[in-house]
């Protein structure tokens, strides 16, 4: 087993300094009180859930301090959300459905918060069907936000750092038939999530496909890596963390609209530039060791 210290973070390129500094190492320490008890890494994740949706409600409401006690219960259940992976990790009983039910839970958690942004924007301040609109581009937004970040940062663990990536691509995830209800349909979720990765990585995608089938170069990941570091930080900015803060500011200042706002234009630019950066940087690399790799840029 691994020491608990490289337990506690996924992998130091790919870390947010609030992670580093305090949702892992709270995390972790939650995880390490429930290892020796029946509590799973699940039903952290379920309760991570539940504080998340009473988080969410709060903010309907026309008062300051609920709505940051909301922000507050937010963030408490990102530290669920963080410690469930780092019990499972502990444990060694990581499995790709339970990365699946913490990837739905996050979603989850967000869809119902903007839901009652939603609700108190239409009947509380009287915005009609714009607001309609615009938390429905939201949804949107935060969905395509959240691939972004998660295969990117994968991608990095897994041909930069040669370790610890968690990707899955659409050919590794044929339906089974088998399990419950639950475990179908987020299969079925799963699958199309990571289709839409493909997507939109489709020159990734084929480096990764090439990867696994020839085998990594390490030449190669060093290369990859040196390449696309500089944009890990800029992942910050459309990532998890930040938009607690970004909520907390539109509360204060009285306007829950401009976190939406900021969700639906600033950030998807920002997202579209990352993109547009990182299939750049990932052709460019392979059309330059063409002599060496296995990977046909320009095929399908």
């Amino acid at each position: 087993m691994k020491p608990q210290s490289a337990l506690a973070l996924k992998g130091t390129p790919i870390e947010e300094w609030t992670d580093v500094h305090f949702f892992r190492p709270v995390g972790i320490r939650i995880a390490r009180a429930l290892e020796p008890t029946r509590v799973s890494a699940d039903q952290v994740t379920l309760w991570g859930l539940v504080v998340g949706l009473v988080a969410g409600h709060l903010v309907v409401y026309p008062s300051l301090w609920l709505n940051l006690a909301g922000v507050a219960l937010l963030v408490v259940s990102d530290l669920f959300d963080s410690a469930d992976g780092q019990l499972a990790r502990l444990r060694g009983t990581s499995t790709r459905l339970g990365r699946v039910l913490d990837g739905l839970s996050d979603m989850t958690r967000f869809l119902n918060l903007y839901v009652h942004l939603l609700v108190r924007m239409v009947h509380g301040q009287g915005w009609g069907w714009p607001a309609v609109v615009l938390v429905f581009v939201v949804i949107w937004s935060h969905s395509f936000q959240g691939a972004t970040v998660d295969f990117i940062k994968n991608v990095f663990l897994e041909v930069g750092a040669g370790r610890g990536g968690e990707t899955d691509l659409p050919e590794d995830l044929q339906p089974s038939g088998q399990g419950g209800v639950l475990a179908r349909v987020a299969g079925r979720l799963y699958r199309a999530y990571s289709r839409r990765q493909a997507m939109m990585f489709p020159v990734t995608y084929r480096l990764l496909q090439s990867a696994r089938r020839s085998g990594l170069d390490r030449a190669l990941g060093e290369r990859y890596a040196e390449r696309q570091a500089a944009l890990l930080p800029v992942l910050t900015l459309i990532a998890t963390n930040i938009r607690f803060a970004l909520l907390a500011a539109a509360i204060l200042a009285g306007h829950v609209w401009w976190f939406l706002f900021v969700t639906a234009v600033p950030m998807n630019f920002v997202m579209a530039a990352v993109i547009l950066v990182h299939e750049r940087n990932t052709a460019g690399l392979v059309r330059g060791i063409a002599g060496h790799a296995q990977v046909p840029v320009g095929a399908d």
